[in-house]
């Protein structure tokens, strides 16, 4: 994909000057939600960017003379050291709040050693840093304390580092700006603690990127911590009801202070109840509400004399999100990057055969591949499952129970799919046009599992449709498992088939020419 085709054009009007044509760009965590936004901006301004992704099963979508890609960890010397061979810039966009808390704050330590002590030892010129809003307090929350202490780890590096520090971002498909819509849309009376009426001061991510941008333009910048806000600064409490204004949904907030429980545990159970009507997992969700403790305002704002353009206000920033959902250009989102534990695995194509249990069901429709090839990509999301969707539903739930996915997710385009994107607790592996469409299951199971749509043409004018549940099931209970749903598939399948039937004939007769 050609990156200006998703170019959102935020550094159009940026005032620096780009720095000459090929300079060489290190964005580390290129599969994340900033990332990927700014990549295209990058690129459109004439640098030359290597796209560092920890893993080959999170794909680049954008091709382009000036994009190369690597697979690198950051725990991994090695790797990291080839990533870095010939930077001259280095965007650090490394964050694993997906983890555990224990987890993330020591790999994020150890992951910003490595990218100090090698940026050094390659020459890099300036390190750019994305971290968090936050006063330096004992209380500061464990999400906050991990990007303060990367931001100085990074620091003591030898190479000057920009660290740019935002509270909220503000964006179609960002985790803060799912987080607060979700909430909004499926809750009309929203718990609140006092402790939580902490000062916000969210930021558009259009000004992120070019913040981000303009870092690296502006050579005088130097090394140093720099917060970067919107227009409006807000408390929690108002930030919520002025959401949902703009949504246009009446909501009410009510005191649970008098629960005799600490606040931790009080932000863990909101997260599970959360848990089932948003998409963003239960420890984002929980690391996001704890964060709400702490004042993440700008109190400092010299990063206003390098690049003093006017940042938008918190309705402007939201009604440009919302209007990128309705007109279906939302090109990243924060689920784009797999759960946890399942951005290794193999694909479908290389487990042993002798590994699966399967189960197939074909029909042969009367209609061009083309015809049933554009209903089944849309599959999922608000256009649901066609039929059967109650039971999807029911499996969703289930997987939400056990602390997974769900459906919840939905897709990113009601009509198109790519490689990569998620549909509901599925993500698309293979896509093939008008010949195969393969989803990878990231639901919580006793083993691994894909549904695979397959068009083989029998004529001119017949099409088969092979519908294939792939599992490769755990010892015992994936069996089970197995047994289980099997029972459930049979009318699945062929409820979808019936539909794909109907739909690609009504489709293909809508287009024979009418004889005269």
């Amino acid at each position: 994909m050609d990156p200006e085709k998703v170019n959102y054009h935020y550094c159009d009007d940026l005032t620096t000057t780009p720095l000459p044509p090929g300079t060489r760009v290190l964005v580390t965590g290129a599969g994340g939600y900033v990332a990927r936004r700014l990549i295209p901006e990058l690129v459109c301004r004439g640098y030359w960017v290597r796209c560092m992704f920890r893993s080959q099963r999170v794909p680049s979508h954008l091709t382009h003379p000036k994009i190369e890609t690597v697979f690198a960890d950051s725990l991994n010397k090695d790797e990291l050291r080839a990533a870095l061979r010939g930077i001259e810039v280095a965007y650090y966009l490394i964050h694993s709040m997906r983890l555990k808390t224990s987890h993330f704050l020591q790999m994020d330590n150890a992951a910003a050693k490595n990218f100090a002590e090698l940026a050094k030892e390659a020459g890099v010129k300036k390190i750019i840093y994305l971290g968090g809003l936050g006063e330096t307090r004992p209380d500061l929350s464990p999400h906050l304390r991990s990007r303060q202490e990367v931001g100085n780890i990074l620091a003591t590096a030898g190479v000057p580092v920009i660290r740019l520090r935002a509270a909220i971002i503000i964006g179609a498909g960002s985790a803060s700006y799912e987080l607060l819509k979700s909430m909004i849309l499926h809750n009309r009376w929203i718990p609140f603690l006092p402790e939580f009426n902490s000062r916000c001061q969210p930021i558009a991510i259009r000004d992120v990127v070019k913040y981000l941008i303009g870092a690296m333009e502006v050579e005088s910048l130097a090394g140093g911590v720099y917060p970067i806000g919107g227009k409006d600064v807000f408390t929690y409490k108002n930030l919520i009801l002025h959401f949902a204004k703009i949504l246009g949904k009446p909501v009410r907030l009510f005191t649970i202070s008098w629960i005799p429980c600490p606040v931790s545990m009080c932000c863990k159970a909101y997260a599970h109840w959360l848990h089932f009507f948003i998409s963003v997992p239960v420890n984002i969700i929980s690391l996001l509400l704890a964060g709400l403790r702490n004042d993440v305002v700008c109190e400092d704002n010299a990063i206003r004399n390098y690049l003093p353009f006017q940042p938008l206000g918190f309705d402007e920033a939201v009604q440009r999100a919302l209007d990128k959902e309705n007109k279906f250009q939302v090109y990243s989102r924060w689920s784009d990057v797999p759960p946890e534990g399942m951005t290794d695995l193999m694909l479908l194509c290389e487990h042993e055969s002798a590994d699966f249990l399967v189960d197939e069901h074909a029909i042969e429709i009367p209609a061009p591949p083309d015809k049933i090839f554009q209903s089944i990509c849309r599959i999922g999301g608000k256009n649901g499952w066609f039929k059967g969707t109650s039971l999807w539903r029911v499996r969703g739930f289930i997987d939400r129970l056990f602390g997974g996915i769900g459906i919840q997710r939905g897709r990113r385009d009601p009509h198109h799919l790519r490689i990569g994107d998620c549909v509901d607790f599925w993500r698309v592996e293979k896509l093939q046009p008008d010949k195969e469409l393969l989803l990878r299951g990231e639901l919580i199971a006793p083993g691994l599992a894909w549904l695979q749509f397959q068009l083989h043409p029998v004529s001119c004018r017949v099409t088969r449709l092979t519908i294939k549940a792939h599992f490769i099931p755990a010892p015992f209970w994936g069996y089970a498992y197995w047994f289980f749903l099997a029972k459930f598939h049979a009318y699945i399948f062929k409820s979808m088939q019936a539909h794909f039937y109907e739909e690609a004939v009504a489709a293909d007769a809508c287009e024979e020419p009418v004889l005269q």
